[in-house]
C-alpha cells in the first residue's frame, strides 16, 4: 500500500472545499501525488467526473471551448455530494 487514498476518492475530495475545476485542473492538482498512476489522464479523470455527476456527487457549472474548439466542462461538488463524502469517505 502506498499510503494514499484511491485515485477516484482523491478526485472527488479535490472538490470538497468548493473548488470548481475541469479534468485538466484535477490532473494538475493531483499530479504530485499520483503522477505514476496510469489512470491519471484527462480522459480517465473526465470519465470519473461524469460518473460522479450522474451519481449526484458533482454538478456541471459551465462549459467552455478550449483553444481548438473542444468542450471543456467544469464541475463542483453538490450539497448531497459533500454530505456523502463526509459520511462515507
Amino acid at each position: 500500500m502506498n499510503g494514499r487514498i484511491p485515485l477516484h476518492y482523491a478526485i472527488i475530495e479535490h472538490f470538497l472545499q468548493g473548488v470548481e475545476d475541469d479534468a485538466s485542473g484535477v490532473v494538475t492538482a493531483l499530479a504530485s501525488d499520483y503522477a505514476s498512476y496510469k489512470m491519471l489522464t484527462e480522459s480517465d479523470v473526465e470519465e470519473a467526473l461524469m460518473t460522479a455527476k450522474e451519481n449526484g456527487i458533482l454538478e456541471e457549472t459551465r462549459c467552455e471551448a478550449d483553444q481548438v474548439g473542444n468542450p471543456v466542462v467544469f464541475y463542483r461538488m453538490t450539497d448531497f455530494g459533500a454530505r456523502m463524502v463526509e459520511r462515507y469517505l
